[in-house]
């Protein structure tokens, strides 16, 4: 994805140009295929059993997790971890 893109898809998240840039260069990222492979990525982080469920919760009911976002755009759902 295009830094443009990304920056976009932060801007639809509430943050301005300027936040949107400086999440970016702290690290944040926008994952666009998080429903498809979410338990992979759960398994990667090293996520405990017991908080497993709060990212479930997010990716069924599109309510961000601590520190996420989520952004629905042209009927695509992305999510973005934040990096504060």
């Amino acid at each position: 994805m295009i830094r443009e893109r990304e920056i976009e898809l932060l801007m639809l998240d509430r943050c301005t140009k300027s936040e949107a840039e400086k999440h970016l260069k702290n690290g944040s990222t926008i994952f666009e295929d998080f429903e498809e492979n979410i338990e992979s990525y759960l398994d990667e982080w090293n996520i405990e059993e017991e908080d497993k469920d709060e990212y479930r919760k997010m990716v069924t009911d599109k309510i961000p997790a601590r520190d996420w976002g989520v952004v629905e755009d042209n009927g695509k759902t992305y999510y973005i971890m934040y990096v504060l």
